[in-house]
């Protein structure tokens, strides 16, 4: 029996609008478009099994021999291949996956409502998410039956497949090495927290630290990305009759920031104010000076996240696993011993 193929034409006239607009929400291209009637069209276009052309043929064969990256795009203006954490991690999962005979396929997704339309229409063998999807796991789960893997989830859905790192443990040596090195007052920098996420955890394990040594962070020592003049915010830190003398900060790409603005502001790293970031970037060996940083093994997580996606792909119901990858410590030169 051969399969109808669905047109926009088909989905237009159902809808009761021009294909041209039918053709603008296929492509996410939704700003001249309502939500509703956008909402309408892929309500339509599911129900009639629409698949674009581009991935029939993909959808004609048994498995697609493609994996998704689906990360998600909160703002148009921001590209989120710019973080190097991310761009870093799809280029050495992009490899591994090369050696098992798939392709990644990267993809942005806005929102819950795109992700299972993207998957089913590609026909993807498995699908891999980065960053914070914990709101829509469960969902996921139920209309998607192929492997998804997620990475530094924190999700309380238990029958997940999540490959992280201690975040919790990164925040503790962080603080510790800071107190060895004789600093008192300190100071975090990095995303607001809101959510129970990486940030949050690094965070936490930070101030535990300090707490546990007698030492509290007062709220104006906690500074989030959306600070408006951040030289002038080190500036008022670094001043007065107790200034700060270390900041924490929860990425690398944060750290280079504070580097340029203390630069800025004529305050010196380390001899006024050391710094320690968060994930060890290729570039953290090579500025001046070299940054101290919590290491992660961002190869070895994509390859663990390969394998683990390789694993659920060939067996029948495996098994769910939380992975959680040790951290460690890169002593340089930018923390001072006071």
């Amino acid at each position: 029996m051969v399969r109808k193929v669905v047109t926009l034409k088909d989905i237009a006239k159902r809808a009761g609008v021009s294909s041209m607009t039918v053709s603008r929400v296929m492509n996410g291209n939704t700003k001249e478009v309502s939500d509703k009637t956008s909402e309408k069209i892929r309500k339509i276009a599911h129900e009639m099994g629409y698949v674009p052309n581009s991935s029939a043929r993909a959808l004609a064969s048994r498995s697609s021999r493609l994996i998704a990256a689906l990360l998600q795009e909160y703002d148009e203006d921001y590209n989120p291949l710019e973080d190097s954490y991310t761009s870093c991690f799809l280029g050495e999962l992009a490899r591994q996956i090369k050696k098992e005979g798939y392709d990644l396929m990267i993809h942005y997704v806005k929102d819950y409502s795109e992700i299972t339309y993207s998957l089913k229409s590609w026909n993807v063998a498995g699908a891999v998410f980065i960053g914070m999807f914990d709101e829509s796991i469960r969902k996921l789960q139920e209309d998607n039956h192929i492997p998804l893997i997620f990475t530094d989830s924190y999700s309380t859905v238990r029958s997940i497949t999540n490959v992280g790192i201690d975040d919790y443990a990164g925040g503790e040596l962080a603080a510790r090495h800071f107190l060895e090195n004789g600093h008192r007052n300190l100071a975090f920098y990095g995303p607001e927290v809101l959510d129970n996420g990486v940030v949050t955890h690094r965070m936490r394990g930070f101030v535990t630290v300090l707490r546990e040594a007698g030492i509290s962070l007062p709220l104006e020592n906690f500074m989030d990305l959306g600070v408006k003049d951040l030289g002038a915010a080190l500036k008022r830190l670094c001043s007065g009759e107790n200034p700060v003398t270390g900041i924490f900060t929860t990425a690398d790409n944060c750290a280079y920031r504070i580097y340029s603005e203390a630069y800025r502001m004529g305050i010196r790293v380390p001899d006024d104010l050391s710094v320690i970031g968060f994930d060890d970037l290729n570039m953290s060996a090579m500025i001046t000076p070299p940054l101290t940083t919590v290491r992660q093994d961002i190869k070895k997580k994509a390859a663990v996240t390969c394998d683990l996606l390789m694993k659920h792909i060939r067996e029948t119901d495996p098994p769910a696993e939380n992975i959680i990858m040790n951290v460690e410590l890169v002593e340089r030169g930018s923390v001072r011993r006071r």
